[in-house]
C-alpha cells in the first residue's frame, strides 16, 4: 500500500483536520488525541521525504493505537505525511517500474532543509547532487513546512506548550537529537540524551544508537532540520528517528538499483511493530523523562 493510500485509509477511519494543502494541491492531514484544551502538546511528523514510507506506517500506526488508547493530560499531533506529492511521485515510479531515487517535494525541496532555525541556501554538495534537493528560496518557503508551523503556531497561542515532538524517517536504527546543523549541544542536552536513551531501552529486541545529529557523520552539518526547529522555537523535547536497517542487501545485487526497497524494506511492518512500544511511551510522557 502506498504511503498516500495509508493516510487515507487512515482519515477514513478516524476523525482527521486539513491543516493545508502541498504544492500540487494535495492534503496534509492530522489526526489530534486527547483533550482539546491540554496544557501540553506531542507533535509527531512522518513522511518528510519522499522514499521513506516506513516513517508512514509508523505514525499511523501510532495514531490508531493513540485512538483506542487516547492520554488524559495532553495532546497528541499526528501529521503522518508531510511530502505527499513525493511520495505520489513515488508511487508512480513503482507502478511503471521506474528506479529513481526521491527525497525532495514537487518544486525539488528537501523539505528537512527548509526549517527556519539555521536555514542556508543550498551549499555545493546539493547542486552537485540534485535529487537530494535543495532547501528552497528561503526559510518555510514550502507550503508543506508553513503548514506545519502555521498549525503549531495556532497551538501555541491558544496557550499550549509543544514540549515533545518526534520526527520519523529511515534508515539506520538511529536516534537523533538536536542540533543537527551546529556542532555545539543543545542547552537541554541531558534532558535529550535520557528521552533517547528511554527509548532505547523499550525497542523490543532491536539495537538503536543515540547521536546529537550533527555528530552522526562529522561535518555533515544539515541547516533547517525540524529537529532543530521544533527544539529552538517551540522548547520541544524533539527526537528524530531513523527506522529500520534499510533493505539493500550486499549479497543480493538486485537490491542494490532499487533505491525505494533502501528505504522500505520488505520487513518495514515487523520493525514497526517493535519499536511502535517505545514510540508511544515517548509521545505520553511527561516533560522531565
Amino acid at each position: 500500500m502506498s504511503a498516500e493510500a495509508r493516510v487515507e485509509r487512515l482519515a477514513a477511519e478516524r476523525s482527521s483536520e486539513v491543516f493545508g494543502r502541498s504544492v500540487e494541491g494535495r492534503p496534509l492531514r492530522a489526526f489530534a488525541f486527547g483533550p482539546e484544551n491540554a496544557a501540553r502538546v506531542t507533535v509527531v511528523l512522518g513522511g518528510i521525504h519522499a522514499m521513506e514510507w516506513i516513517g508512514v506506517d509508523a505514525a499511523c500506526a501510532l495514531a490508531e493505537r493513540l485512538a483506542a488508547s487516547p492520554p488524559s493530560d495532553r495532546r497528541i499531533w499526528v501529521a503522518p505525511l508531510v511530502n505527499p506529492d513525493g511520495a505520489a511521485s513515488v508511487a508512480a515510479d513503482l507502478a511503471a517500474g521506474r528506479r529513481r531515487f526521491r527525497r525532495a517535494n514537487a518544486r525539488g525541496v528537501d523539505l528537512n532543509r527548509n526549517w527556519p532555525t539555521h536555514w542556508t541556501a543550498a551549499r555545493f554538495g546539493t547542486r552537485l547532487v540534485p535529487f537530494l534537493g535543495h532547501s528552497g528560496s528561503g526559510p518555510a518557503s514550502e507550503p508543506e513546512v508553513r503548514s506545519v508551523l502555521e498549525a503549531l503556531d495556532v497551538m501555541v497561542a491558544a496557550g499550549s506548550t509543544i514540549d515533545r515532538a518526534l520526527s520519523l524517517h529511515s534508515f539506520g536504527r538511529m536516534i537523533l537529537h538536536p542540533y543537527g546543523s551546529v556542532w555545539r549541544r543543545p542547552h537541554r542536552y541531558d534532558e535529550h540524551r535520557r528521552a533517547a536513551e528511554a527509548l532505547q531501552s523499550s525497542i523490543d529486541g532491536l539495537h538503536y544508537r543515540i547521536r546529537q545529529s550533527s555528530r552522526w557523520v562529522p561535518g555533515a552539518f544539515a541547516p533547517g532540520m525540524e529537529l532543530d526547529h521544533l527544539h529552538e522555537r517551540y522548547g520541544a523535547l524533539a527526537l528524530l528517528v531513523e527506522l529500520g536497517s534499510g533493505g539493500l542487501q550486499v549479497r543480493q545485487p538486485r537490491t542494490w538499483v532499487r533505491p525505494t526497497r533502501w528505504f522500505y524494506p520488505p520487513d518495514s511492518e515487523e520493525e514497526v511493530a517493535r519499536v511502535l512500544p517505545a514510540l508511544l511511551a515517548f509521545t505520553a510522557a511527561a516533560s522531565e523523562p
